[in-house]
């Protein structure tokens, strides 16, 4: 992934992230690494070592984005793997994970991406969303 396209918003007792990028896989690695970034409380570069895939893989865009960064925080806090990057193929959609380094544990637990006024869209040459993590 090259430098993240995402910056946080205040918001009462959640967080809110814009988020934007020049496609839809774009778009969903921003919200992913914005959302890593968010929990672990750093920008370190991490190292993948394996892809997982997202099954089911949803038809929309904002169905798309919620279960890429849900899947993403499943992985960091059950398995203890950071998602180091996303790819969309015809046939569904993968994380790349790798180990979290020892010592490294989360800063803020985030317990899901919502729904809540997400609402992809393109504006101009690029697609943006307002993504709401519940913390």
């Amino acid at each position: 992934m090259g430098r993240p396209r995402f910056r946080t918003l205040a918001h009462g007792a959640d967080l809110r992230v814009a988020i934007w990028g020049d496609d839809e896989r774009e778009l969903i690695c921003n919200a992913v690494r914005a959302t890593m970034t968010l929990a672990l409380g750093t920008n370190m570069p991490f190292e993948g070592r394996h892809r997982v895939a997202i099954r089911p893989w949803p038809e929309d865009l904002a169905s798309r984005l919620v279960r890429a960064v849900n899947e993403a925080l499943f992985a960091l806090y059950v398995r203890h793997e950071v998602a180091t990057d996303f790819e969309a193929t015809a046939g569904g959609a993968t994380l790349e994970l790798g180990p979290l380094p020892a010592g490294v544990v989360p800063e803020l637990e985030v317990k899901a991406a919502t729904y809540h006024d997400l609402r992809p869209r393109r504006r101009g040459d690029r697609l943006g969303a307002m993504l709401t993590l519940d913390v």
